[in-house]
């Protein structure tokens, strides 16, 4: 029975019974080994413990060439049958090295902030909103279920400077192997970039913090105090968040509103049918023509079984249709999951310029500096896109909640991306994004949000 957590808490559940199959020699593991998870978690243990085994740039979920090699260097160094398969041998070793006395056991933080209301002062009003607070707590209440040492931000203490402040402190204080998890509740906005960085719409995004908004840079600048090695979970309920963290993405392409528009096409077809009676559970079309009358001096005719002539009922004005139809369409979008949580960002900028200038010139070049340590960001929106509040939970951390299932959600990050898409609206679609050293994009075969 495997005990390090890099093999039992880390991994997927199909990745540790994987793992339990290698350890008890049923079915080590070698070239062309389709479990990534359980590849990774050997890889990072590997990398981890001697880096002249193999890089953490190497870390890929893929067991070549490298990999074999970095497994039979170790099992010369401690004495083992040097054939590159992980067996028994390999992974009890490994095991008693991670969940021994002498190893550091991993240790974890986690900071969630929530801001229903900003400063009227700084913003112009206090922007409020329903669900934000709620959704911090219901983070914070999944990390401590994963055994994070949790903090949280709300309203007046969610500012900038308590942000920076738990964000330096934990830069200073993780090491390899340490985890942060972070998240984020609130208005995102952007504003025109400035910097010499290469933002591909020429804006940069913005997370509207209790006292001022926190731009991109200035969170890419502190996520670089991070050390090679410590992980970090990234979440942003917010608008326009998908590269709230800093890393650039191409040009996005303009999504439709889809769920309007079939709200829209719906409400049309069920005002351009007659006015009559309609079932539930049936088409308001059909069900209207099935209660179309007949005429009174056709009932004798058609009670001799001939084709009766049926009442000619009112229907609406094309126009009084697509104006009603507007109507109906934002007030089911709106009704179903709330107000969107965006709010204009250039017009705070403006109006507080010598602050925001002055964080610009703070951050200066860190802005293009690569991250050490290893991240991954889930975020509610595409970069161009809004997302909605709710009530008591915002949509995205509702679906977030649902899906991780008080932890029975057992599987890897890009599952856990698919199954929050599955539930989430066509113009607000979540994003996943691996970033920095350590194999980065191989830790979307581990489990989400994991310590």
């Amino acid at each position: 029975m495997l005990r390090a957590n890099r093999f039992t808490t880390v991994v997927t559940d199909s990745a540790a019974k994987r793992l339990e199959r290698a350890s008890n020699n049923e079915a080590p593991i070698a070239r062309r080994e389709r479990e990534r998870g359980a590849i990774v978690a050997i890889q990072t243990a590997l990398a981890e413990l001697n880096n002249g085994y193999m890089a953490g740039a190497e870390i890929d979920g893929a067991f070549g060439r490298r990999t074999e090699a970095a497994v039979e260097a170790f099992q010369r160094d401690y004495g083992l049958i040097a054939d590159g398969v992980v067996g028994r041998q390999v992974l009890t070793q490994l095991d008693d090295i991670f969940a021994g006395e002498t190893a550091r056991k991993p240790q974890g933080v986690s900071l969630h902030v929530g801001v229903d209301k900003v400063d009227p002062n700084h913003y112009g009003g206090d922007l409020a909103l329903p669900s934000c607070v709620n959704d911090a707590r219901e983070m914070e209440r999944i990390a401590q279920r994963l055994q994070y040492e949790t903090t949280r931000l709300e309203n007046e203490m969610a500012t900038t400077a308590n942000f920076a402040s738990f964000m330096r402190n934990a830069a200073a204080n993780l090491f390899a192997g340490d985890v942060a998890f972070i998240t984020f509740s609130g208005h995102g906005s952007q504003v025109a970039n400035l910097s010499s960085d290469d933002e591909g719409d020429g804006r940069d995004e913005t997370l509207c913090f209790h006292d001022r908004m926190l731009i991109d840079d200035e969170l890419h600048a502190l996520l670089t105090e991070f050390k090679e090695g410590v992980r970090i979970h990234l979440v942003f309920d917010s608008c326009h968040s998908g590269t709230a963290f800093k890393m650039v993405a191409a040009d996005p392409a303009d999504m439709a509103d889809v769920e309007r528009i079939a709200q829209r096409t719906k409400s049309i077809e069920m005002l351009k049918a007659p006015l009559a009676l309609t079932l539930p559970g049936v088409d308001p079309v059909e069900a209207a023509k099935a209660f179309i009358p007949i005429t009174s001096k056709s009932l004798e005719a058609a009670l001799d079984g001939e084709d009766p002539e049926l009442v000619k009922l009112p229907t609406h004005s094309d126009e009084l249709i697509e104006k009603t139809a507007d109507v109906f369409a934002d007030l089911i979008a709106r009704s179903t999951v709330g107000g969107p949580k965006f709010v204009e960002g250039s017009q705070f900028y403006e109006r507080n310029k010598q602050v925001y200038d002055s964080v610009r010139t703070a951050v200066g070049n860190k802005e293009r500096e690569e991250l050490a340590c290893t991240l991954t960001a889930f975020a509610a929106a595409m970069d161009h896109q809004t997302t909605p509040a709710g009530n008591p939970l915002s949509l995205f951390t509702f679906n977030i909640s649902q899906t991780w299932n008080s932890g029975g959600f057992t599987g890897s990050y890009s599952q856990f991306h698919r199954a929050v898409l599955s539930r989430s609206r066509p113009d607000a679609t979540p994003q996943l994004s691996p970033d920095g050293s350590m194999g980065a994009a191989a830790r979307l075969c581990e489990r989400p949000f994991a310590l």
